[in-house]
């Protein structure tokens, strides 16, 4: 069985998401979706609701699970998933440099986890996370 994880703050879920995700399904047979506290951002407080809307958003595809992980390593948590896969992605050349370095540092914790990446359709190359959260902060003003 060829398992994957997927994780990200999806703050908000968007369709750049919704594209690589579909995509992964298409070659895992399981796709766990990882709604992760990310140290970076300071967005945490929404990861329980960004899982209940991935859940309702995927409650017909059987290939994924939705999970929360708020203190471990994802390359630790593949392995407790027996997940050999890590999905990322990129819109740029910047993106990728950091999945670089990103997707090293997972295979140095966990050595059997190989990362894939997947781009989202090309019309969703610009939608950012970061850009939706900005513009509904200045429309809500």
């Amino acid at each position: 069985m060829k398992i994957a994880v997927y994780p990200g703050s999806f703050n908000p879920l968007h369709k750049g998401h919704i594209s690589v995700i579909n995509k992964a399904t298409k070659l895992f047979d399981l796709v766990y979706i990882v709604v992760t506290k990310n140290p970076d951002k300071t967005t945490n407080n929404f990861i329980d609701d960004n899982k209940k809307i991935i859940e309702n958003y995927f409650k017909n595809n059987s290939k994924i699970i939705v999970i929360v992980n708020k203190n471990k390593l994802t390359g630790l948590l593949a392995k407790e998933l027996k997940a050999n896969f890590i999905v990322r992605s990129s819109r740029n050349n910047m993106d990728f440099e950091y999945e670089f370095d990103l997707a090293n540092a997972n295979n140095f914790i966990n050595n059997d986890l190989e990362t894939i990446m997947l781009f989202p359709d090309y019309d969703f190359k610009n939608v950012s996370s970061t850009i939706l959260r900005h513009k509904k902060s200045m429309e809500s003003n």
